[in-house]
């Protein structure tokens, strides 16, 4: 194997802007990872650049962000050459966020002079020079198939060293969501290839050889991409000058904190109980913050059961009194999604109001609104869930039916004047 080196990234999602309320912050974020990342490679040296997929958020973007991506990857290939005397080849595949085919958004940063890029096509999966065979795939839905039709006839006659770039799981190696399509171990080493270098899959994976003796290497994204992310960001430098390749991993620390902490009651709570805790958990993240020196955000999941009042309740007004005072202090979403309501009190033994009284204008079918009502409020005190009051759905239906049926065989018209 000839004396090489490689840069291995992946999901830089340029332009990512979620959550909406803090998207500028978001936006300048994985913008500065691209760049720390790209001043990392110039500073290494490298004569291959493989970008696993998701250089870009969306399909849609705005003009600055693509002329940054174009300039950013020019600038790498400038500065490495004028470092260190070699033009490094960047070598890009789609992502699932990138687009399709019919809109690509690596179009946006192709030129006829960037002759130091390579973007991979579907009708071309395949880049050699005198060193180095490489197949790209593009993201596809079904990756199995497209293996099989695509990628295992692009290896055959491979000279050079195998390399096989990839946006999607890896089956023995990510942890791969259920029903999500992925690949083996096994159907990797299927085609003989030397290094695996994927993106898709947002976690560091260190490197791990394949049953035919290659290598596959995960780097994850440059930034954290949601608050349930780990913060160990970055990619790697890989060194191919020998039988055992070096792997070296080149940390890039997040622009801002990011965290996810939980509120869990034991019991059923007040609102005022909720409210206390989520202040604690706001506060010490505040600390956590001025200890850094750097700016963040914070996601609060609340979860128990309501002794009285609604989620609603809960007084938000002492962490909007903190965000205002606390410049690094960006952004908390409170969450109070799997919050049980109270349990409901009991029916009473009479009606205090007539419903019917409501719907006379209606004539005799306020009659039939009332036997209604006082059926749902008895099938309501025997059968409703005591967590959330409510009947499921195949209570309801029963009940949604007989209100239907009655409801047409009546005709209403409007009154004279």
């Amino acid at each position: 194997m000839p004396e090489m080196r490689f840069a291995v990234l992946a999901d830089a999602h340029i332009g990512r802007s979620i959550p909406l309320a803090i998207a500028e912050h978001r936006r300048k974020a994985f913008s500065s990872a691209f760049t720390k990342a790209v001043d990392a490679i110039i500073e290494a040296g490298v004569d291959y650049v493989f970008l696993c997929g998701d250089l870009f958020e969306r399909r849609t973007l705005r003009p600055y962000l693509v002329q940054f991506a174009h300039d950013e990857l020019y600038r790498l290939a400038r500065e490495t050459e004028e470092r260190h005397g070699k033009q490094p080849k960047v070598l890009v595949i789609r992502g699932n966020h990138d687009g399709r085919p019919q809109s690509d958004t690596l179009d946006y940063i192709k030129h006829p002079l960037a002759d130091y890029l390579h973007a991979f096509d579907d009708g071309e999966l395949v880049y050699r020079d005198e060193r180095l065979h490489v197949v790209g795939l593009n993201y596809y839905d079904r990756v199995d198939v497209a293996f099989e039709q695509l990628v295992v006839p692009a290896f055959e006659g491979a000279t050079g060293t195998r390399v096989f770039m990839l946006h999607s799981f890896i089956q023995g190696y990510n942890q791969v969501p259920p029903y999500d399509s992925s690949l083996t171990l096994d159907q990797l080493a299927s085609v003989d290839p030397a290094f695996v270098f994927s993106g898709h899959y947002h976690r560091r994976c260190p490197q791990r050889r394949l049953p035919n003796g290659g290598w596959v290497l995960t780097p994850g994204s440059l930034e954290m991409y949601d608050f349930a992310e780990d913060p160990g960001k970055g990619f790697y430098i890989v060194d191919a000058d020998g039988e055992e390749p070096r792997f070296t991993w080149v940390p890039i620390e997040p622009m801002h904190a990011m965290k996810q902490v939980r509120v869990e009651a034991d019991r059923r709570r007040e609102p005022s109980w909720y409210r206390d805790r989520i202040v604690e958990e706001v506060e010490a993240f505040r600390g956590e913050l001025a200890r850094a020196g750097k700016e963040g955000y914070l996601r609060v999941r609340v979860q128990g059961g309501l002794r009285d009042g609604y989620p609603g309740d809960i007084d938000l007004r002492p962490i909007e009194e903190l965000i205002k005072s606390d410049p690094l202090l960006l952004w908390v979403d409170v969450d109070t999604l799997r919050i049980e309501m109270p349990l409901l009190a009991g029916v009473p033994e009479r009606e205090l109001v007539d419903v019917r009284e409501f719907f006379s204008a209606m004539g005799e079918f306020a009659e039939d609104i009332g036997e209604m009502h006082g059926r749902i409020r008895e099938t309501l005190e025997e059968e409703a869930s005591l967590q959330t009051g409510l009947l499921t759905p195949s209570q309801r239906i029963p009940l949604v039916s007989e209100w239907v049926e009655r409801f047409e065989k009546r005709s209403f018209r409007e009154r004279e004047q």
